[in-house]
């Protein structure tokens, strides 16, 4: 991937229920640290040097996964003739890339922004080894496979995301005002992705609501209002969620209801960007 993580390199133990992996991170090309001072200005001169990039180096390592044997892993490796476990396999180490991003980001108290893009990536390698060999970058037998391939979206998906232009030259003219809810929403989609489940429901009654009032009368639609109902039933019950959060408790199932809702949501605030164009 082209430039530098807000992390150390180094390896990192992720574990998610059953699941195990290991997250190795090293720099290539990193820029020197900063000075102490800052240098006086010089005059600019124009250069012919190549521009030079950071590239970070990402290896995850599926931990709780062993091959029985070389002729296991080779039948596994095989398999990457089939694109939807291709995506799979790359799905599973940007989520697992993310987990670390968001550890960090509550640790170090900076920000996780955006979560990692599919697209972002500049080659991909899937292939199986051994203990530190795998854990350096090396494999007994790999493939590299085009992770940018196979982007191809449907008109509905392509509208949605093409549809915040126009109402960013809005919000930035001054036309439009950003609602609240379309803030939240995704934050808290991330918070569940990456693990942080606490935060997702402590915000999950405060974004519903929100969503409710905000966009009760953005758009016309028979689906929209169903949807708007929907979320009206299960406010009551996520008030409940955001409660126990604040307290630092929580019940089974909890998070189940967050996602469901986000869900709802989503397609309120995605119907809207489509409905608009």
């Amino acid at each position: 991937m082209a430039g530098s993580l807000p992390l150390d390199d180094g390896r990192y133990l992720v574990r998610s229920g059953p699941a195990e992996r290991v997250l190795v991170t090293e720099t290539e090309g990193a820029l020197p640290p900063p000075r102490r001072r800052r240098r006086r200005p010089r005059k600019a001169a124009a250069s012919d040097a190549p521009v030079t990039v950071t590239v970070s180096v990402i290896t995850v390592i599926r931990a709780d996964q062993p091959f029985d044997g070389e002729t296991a892993a080779e039948a596994w490796l095989d398999r990457l003739d089939d694109p939807d476990f291709t995506g799979d396999m790359l799905d599973d180490a940007i989520a697992t890339l993310d987990r670390v991003r968001a550890a960090d980001a509550g640790s170090s108290g900076v920000p996780f922004g955006t979560p990692t893009e599919v697209g972002s990536i500049i080659a991909a390698r899937i292939g199986y080894g051994e203990g530190d060999q795998v854990a350096s970058g090396r494999f007994l037998q790999a493939l590299d496979v085009d992770a940018r391939g196979g982007t191809g979206e449907k008109r509905r998906q392509r509208l949605a995301r093409n549809g915040p232009l126009a109402r960013t030259a809005a919000v930035l003219g001054g036309r439009e005002k950003t609602a609240a809810c379309e803030v939240l929403i995704p934050r808290i989609r991330l918070d569940l992705k990456t693990g942080n489940e606490g935060a997702a429901r402590l915000m999950a009654a405060a974004a519903i609501g929100a969503t409710i009032s905000e966009l009760e009368f953005a758009v016309e639609d028979e689906d929209h209002e169903k949807d708007l109902d929907r979320l009206e039933e299960m406010l009551p019950v996520l008030t409940e969620v955001s409660s126990r959060a604040e307290q630092g408790a929580g019940e089974p199932g909890d998070a189940d209801l967050v996602g469901e809702a986000l869900a709802v949501a989503e397609r309120v605030t995605r119907r809207r960007r489509i409905l608009e164009l």
